[in-house]
């Protein structure tokens, strides 16, 4: 039992931090943050608002629509409660600082009575969160929804907040029952199935498609999402009832790491971040190599040692490229049936599966002192690396082809995969390496140049690795979307733009230092 006199100094103590948190922000500042987070969101709402039709859904649409919404909300649910499964394996979702960690969990209390409240205080945060997602989700669709709007959006907004709280109590779960990374692991691809096989059978059978249910309740009624519901609420008290028991280790390790992550945010430094990540979702390299290779032959030594780091790529990563790959080209689908803006989250996509298939780059410039026994400079040793990232990113890019064909028909694909694939790989892997050679930006060079100028550099080096990508796929927007009239013409004509980014990118890597070096 906690002493009372212990339990209010622990009080005391967070109200003492607390309100000295609260003196260092000026109130004009948390207005300005508040005013930009407004109109950030309006502008998003806007925006995604314009891109929605407004036809109504009727007849076979509508049954269509209320029969396959829950199986694939119930998808994406599902994908939510993997990520918070594996957090809990690693020991989060909860972040502590250092002093909370070394002070408060070391101190003779009860460990339950120091995480309990930020375990609480997550639940609610998120439950406000996806209760703000939802609510804007569903006043988008119920533009394709006859009636009153009111009962959808509020329904919809129910559900993404229980789905929140869900995923987070399940973080909550594994953390606190302390399960082994295979476990979590294994129970995520269960509900990734389960769900999966509701989307291909067309049955409501996993619970969480019975909560995606709910927000259909305004057109078709399942009580099944009562007892969706009552799990739920059974999985968050479950959660923080059992936080305590979690691994004061893993607390402190994930403390010092998100510390350090938040860090190099701040300084941009993209490797750095990169890294960290992978400590914090203790990604580690294969212990031996997929397909051992022989010694010798005629590969390049540089190339060679590639395919050997290739070969010992985790299996986390190589499904997170290929999801990675899916998603692009389901990005890419919807931009051929007209919505222009997704070549942003195509490309997007595409750049992050880049940093996996530059890491050989990567490991070359995080190790300079070993440069000094090759008889070449620094800008052919990187080049030299580019052309395996580059074949790695044509197999990422076959998945998207291959994605492309859920939304496209299979003559467009064909007659624009082949010329484009090329271009877009090399054009992925080059944004990427530029932006991992990059490192983190030199302060002292551009404070000179006034805070305006400075603010327009380091968003220049942010957003120009990631544009590489995007213009590579921007010859699609030219394809058209009648595809017995395939306007292959103006797509060959765009595409010299995309391979001048390319050829620009390729200059920087061979002539430019890294700054690690």
């Amino acid at each position: 039992m906690a002493d009372p006199a212990a339990a209010g100094a622990l009080k005391d103590l967070r109200r003492a931090r607390r309100h000295h948190r609260i003196e260092e922000i000026h109130w004009i500042d948390a207005l300005y943050n508040v005013y930009l987070t407004a109109a950030a969101g309006i502008i998003l709402v806007l925006l995604l608002s314009s891109k929605v039709e407004e036809t109504k859904l009727h007849g076979a649409s509508l049954q269509h629509f209320v029969d396959h919404g829950p199986t694939v909300l119930g998808l994406l649910i599902a994908v939510a409660v993997a990520f918070g499964l594996r957090s809990g394996g690693r020991g989060g979702p909860l972040t502590f600082e250092a002093p909370v960690v070394q002070h408060e969990m070391l101190a003779p209390i009860p460990r339950e009575l120091v995480v309990r409240g930020p375990a609480v205080k997550q639940l609610r945060f998120l439950s406000f969160a996806g209760a703000v997602v939802g609510a804007i989700v569903g006043l988008l669709v119920t533009r394709q929804l006859s009636g009153n709007p009111v009962l959808p959006v509020v329904l919809t907004a129910v559900t993404f907040s229980l789905s929140a709280v869900l995923a987070s109590s399940c973080a909550l779960l594994a953390c606190g029952r302390r399960l082994k990374w295979w476990t979590v692991n294994v129970l995520a691809v269960v509900v990734l199935a389960w769900s999966v096989a509701d989307v291909v059978t067309d049955h409501h059978t996993s619970p969480l498609t019975w909560l995606a249910s709910l927000a259909f309740w305004s057109l078709r009624f399942s009580p099944l999402a009562i007892v969706a519901v009552a799990l739920v609420a059974a999985a968050a008290v479950l959660g923080v009832l059992g936080i305590g028991s979690l691994s004061l280790e893993a607390a402190r390790r994930r403390s010092g790491l998100v510390s350090q992550l938040r860090f190099a945010v701040t300084l941009q430094d993209v490797r750095t971040v990169v890294l960290l990540r992978r400590q914090l979702s203790q990604e580690k390299p294969r212990a031996r190599p997929l397909i051992r290779m022989r010694r010798g032959g005629r590969i390049p030594p540089i190339w060679r040692r590639d395919l050997r780091g290739y070969l010992r790529f985790p299996v986390v990563r190589v499904v997170r490229m290929a999801v990675l790959g899916a998603i692009a080209g389901w990005s890419i689908g919807l931009m051929w049936r007209g919505q222009a803006p997704m070549i942003v989250v195509a490309g997007l996509a595409l750049y992050l599966a880049g940093y996996d298939a530059v890491e050989p780059l990567a490991q070359e410039i995080d190790h300079p002192t070993r440069w000094d026994s090759y008889p070449d400079d620094s800008g052919r040793v990187l080049l030299s690396h580019l052309l395996p990232a580059v074949f790695v990113m044509i197999g990422v890019c076959v998945v998207t082809a291959a994605t492309t064909l859920a939304l496209v028909p299979g003559k467009v694909v064909a007659s624009l995969a082949l010329p484009l694939v090329l271009v877009v790989a090399a054009a992925a892997a080059s944004g990427a390496a530029v932006s991992t050679s990059l490192g983190a930006p030199n302060v002292s060079s551009i404070v000179g140049l006034g805070p305006d100028l400075m603010g327009i550099v380091l968003a220049l080096r942010l957003l120009i690795p990631p544009a590489i990508g995007v213009v590579s796929l921007s010859p699609l927007l030219l394809a058209g979307r009648n595809p017995d009239h395939l306007l292959a013409a103006r797509v060959g004509n765009a595409v010299p733009y995309s391979i001048f980014a390319i050829f620009g990118a390729g200059l920087w890597l061979r002539y430019r230092k890294p700054s690690h070096v």
